[in-house]
């Protein structure tokens, strides 16, 4: 899980509720967002700290970032517009993918490079009655800058 959130007078605040089971063993990674709201470097640097985790990062057996996913989710980012969204959580999966979630209230959007060619899709609002799933081709770079639009229009 990826909760993003601020700093007021030096106690870090949270955007949304953290739930947890009692007595839950839990890992904290602290990253700081750039100043800049520059969709390009933010998701660069991610990308640039995820790629030299180990294997076994999440101490279940989660492989290290496939190679050929990285390069594919630094391709993706180099075809989309400057400042298109707000930085995004660039999430390792369990499978050595890579995902790129935004989140504001109950509202998401989920790009999760699956393999070099295609990226799963979650698009879900239940304020507005949305939740679709699907699969694009990663060069679809048209169709992606529209779902980030769907994300950034009703949450701007």
């Amino acid at each position: 899980m990826v909760y993003r959130g601020h700093v007021a007078n030096g106690i870090i605040q949270l955007e949304g509720s953290v739930v947890l089971p009692e007595g839950a063993e839990v890992r904290v990674e602290l990253a700081t967002v750039p100043n800049d709201e520059d969709f390009h470097v933010g998701a660069e640097q991610e990308l640039d700290r995820l790629a030299s985790l180990p294997a076994n990062r999440d101490r279940e057996g989660a492989p290290r970032i496939d190679p050929a996913i990285n390069r594919a989710a630094r391709d993706f980012i180099a075809r989309l517009p400057l400042k298109v969204a707000p930085i995004p959580a660039v999430v390792p999966s369990a499978a050595g993918n890579l995902q790129f979630e935004w989140n504001s209230g109950r509202r998401s959007l989920e790009l999760e490079i699956e393999n070099p060619a295609t990226i799963r899709y979650l698009k879900w609002d239940p304020n507005e009655e949305v939740e679709e799933e699907d699969v694009v081709n990663v060069v679809d770079t048209d169709r992606t800058v529209r779902l980030i639009e769907w994300f950034v229009k009703e949450v701007g």
